[in-house]
């Protein structure tokens, strides 16, 4: 069975069964594909090894590691994230992510900084008890405008560090352009009341940053947007990473618990807040 992609959405040839996530290898894979997508023209692609991406995507965002295999090449590997994460990279914020939770950096001058679930949902349509509720709409961003809403949302929920405007840079309006990129925004009452961001690399759809404005969380929300990527990507495997205050809305939906990702840092006093993340 050989996928081949457009738009962004996979197209399956055969009528075969498609094939589970087994591991967190699947979000890690696709993370590395997604900063390295944000990388083009704008940053660069440092390492590249079947056990590490290293990527600085942009001037904006943080210079990050993604860990795709613990265990082979480990002395290489440890090798490449130290001379870049801990080299002289110009770039102030710096983190490895470890999907599988089996990376100790402690002994290398990193310190953990966040720790939260990989989990994953098998291809299918969206639960009947998991529809949207009255007033709660969830759309695909099209335009600048709502580019600029759904970022304001990520921005308020996980904000970078203070004294730093990244206003149109955090999710510029060339994602608009990247295959496979697609910025969710919800509306509650006619008023932007949540957002997030997906990206499909050709295998699996990667879903990240849900976020909820406070004052319309526990209104169905969430539960809106990932209803609405759920029935716009119905044939393909759905990864995330989930606080533990998420994952009761996640397994309501059939998200099951794959790893407990780690997310590295320089151990510093810098300010790294929800770095992970971003």
């Amino acid at each position: 069975m050989k996928p081949r992609v457009k738009g962004g959405r996979r197209l399956w040839t055969t009528d075969g069964k498609l094939p589970g996530v087994t591991d967190y290898r699947t979000h890690a894979r696709n993370a590395a594909a997604m900063w390295g997508a944000l990388s083009k023209g704008y940053g660069a692609i440092l390492v590249d090894s079947a056990e590490v991406r290293i990527v600085a995507p942009s001037p904006h965002h943080a210079l990050r590691a993604i860990v795709l295999d613990p265990w082979t090449n480990r002395r290489c590997t440890i090798g490449s994230i130290l001379d870049t994460v801990l080299g002289e990279s110009g770039l102030a914020r710096r983190v490895v992510e470890d999907a599988s939770g089996e990376f100790d950096l402690s002994a290398y001058g990193l310190e953990p900084r966040l720790r939260m679930t990989v989990m994953a949902r098998e291809p299918g349509v969206a639960p009947e008890c998991c529809g949207t509720r009255t007033g709660v709409r969830a759309v695909t961003v099209d335009d600048a405008e709502r580019l600029a809403a759904a970022e304001r949302i990520l921005i308020s929920i996980f904000p970078p560090p203070a004294a730093s405007d990244l206003h149109g840079r955090i999710q510029p309006t060339r994602v608009l352009g990247i295959d496979g990129w697609r910025v969710w925004l919800a509306y509650r009452q006619g008023v932007p009341a949540g957002a997030a961001y997906t990206y499909h690399d050709g295998s699996s759809l990667g879903l990240y940053q849900l976020g909820i404005l406070p004052e319309h969380r526990g209104h169905g929300v969430a539960g809106a947007i990932l209803a609405a990527v759920i029935r716009r990507y119905p044939a393909d495997a759905v990864t995330l990473t989930a606080t533990d205050q998420g994952r009761p809305l996640y397994e309501s939906f059939g998200f099951t618990a794959l790893s407990k990702a780690v997310w590295w840092r320089p151990n510093h006093k810098g300010d790294d807040r929800a770095e992970g993340l971003r």
